[in-house]
């Protein structure tokens, strides 16, 4: 067939037009094709852990060196959120990061159910901790008489009426994601960062496999009162809270929903004094934010305890200005949820986490 274009002179109107639909033609197939990358470079996967399949996505970088080890970030989501919103939203693209420093990434998520079906303002999803899923604690319960009382799963009983949390079987789910990531490839080192909820369940799986992590992060997610735990084990532990934060409170100990939770400053203490740590640092510093930092260093095993206190932001993530990442997007499944129609750039929260946690590493 002749083309019209080519043996065909055209009007300079006429020539113009053809020529901006070829143009648009051109950027979306190039936007699709830069779409089809991404979902090829972030892929879901499965895992059966007690009778359920759950899932987790991960991000190769596409210049990622198979040949040589390689590191391991793991990013855990808050109450109600998921793995894309975390990647997405909550944190401002980590998948950036992990184009930038070359490491693999992994977003595990939550099981979750809607309290009302067909109703995607009702999903919650979230982590077992081993503290948000009780009631009792040694010395009462983990909220108050009038606090605000959640839905609970359906397979979960037992937890008592402060319960919020999933009952099911998250560090071994976790440790089954980190076992076949270190089959497919060879890992150096294991970070892991979590947001809220999902901060909680950094430190408990701190607390439960310390010989496995590098450094652990957890960001505004101080576990309840009196259920803090604490590893038998020495691991570098980074935690963060803002001063601003009335979801999970780092020094008031009730939150604005009548739960209870462990001061920050405890928890580095106890962090501290059960690694032996001998010498302690106080300093103040401005990075977009202002900060009060606390190291405690001279530990067991030469590993350092870090408390970080964000003295004007609230509940968010570094770097981010609002609590975000309570949707979905692809690659993961269909959820019945509200879908990530939005993106937001972290300019310097991410790089200061990873930065703190290589700063450890050498």
């Amino acid at each position: 067939m002749r083309s019209f274009l080519v043996d065909t002179p055209l009007p300079k109107s006429r020539f113009k037009k053809v020529y901006l639909i070829s143009k648009k033609i051109n950027v979306l197939a190039m936007l699709f094709l830069s779409l089809s990358v991404l979902s090829e470079s972030m892929t879901e996967h499965a895992i059966n852990h007690e009778s359920i399949n759950r899932t987790y996505l991960k991000y190769i970088p596409a210049d990622l060196d198979f040949k040589n080890e390689v590191d391991l970030f793991i990013g855990i989501h808050g109450y109600t959120g998921t793995a894309t919103g975390f990647e997405k939203q909550t944190t401002g693209g980590f998948n950036d990061a992990a184009d930038k420093y070359k490491f693999l990434a992994i977003y595990p998520q939550g099981l979750y159910f809607n309290s009302v079906e067909d109703d995607p303002s009702s999903f919650v999803s979230s982590w077992n901790d081993l503290a948000g899923s009780k009631t009792q604690t040694p010395n009462g319960e983990i909220c108050a008489i009038d606090a605000d009382i959640y839905p609970q799963y359906p397979n979960c009983s037992g937890g008592g009426r402060c319960a919020w949390a999933s009952c099911s079987d998250d560090l071994g789910f976790i440790k089954k994601i980190i076992d076949r990531a270190k089959e497919d490839h060879k890992i150096r080192d294991i970070y892991l960062l979590g947001m809220s909820n999902g901060g909680m369940m950094a430190q408990a799986l701190a607390c439960k496999y310390p010989s496995i992590f590098k450094g652990v992060v957890n960001v505004v997610g101080m576990q309840q009162k009196d259920l803090s735990c604490i590893p038998k084990e020495p691991v570098n532990f980074i935690i963060y809270g803002s001063v601003k934060d009335t979801v999970v409170p780092p020094i008031n100990i009730r939150a604005s929903d009548g739960y209870f939770y462990e001061p920050m400053e405890d928890t580095f203490n106890a962090w501290s004094k059960q690694f032996e740590c001998k010498t302690f640092k106080k300093s103040d510093f401005n990075l977009y934010d202002d900060f009060e930092k606390n190291i405690a260093s001279g530990c067991k095993s030469d590993v350092q305890v870090i408390s970080l206190l964000n003295k004007d932001a609230g509940h968010f993530w570094p770097g981010i200005d609002r609590n975000v990442g309570f949707c979905y997007s692809p690659p993961q499944s269909n959820l019945d949820y509200s879908e990530c129609n939005f993106s937001i750039a972290n300019e310097w929260g991410n790089d200061f986490l990873i930065n703190l946690l290589f700063d450890l590493k050498n």
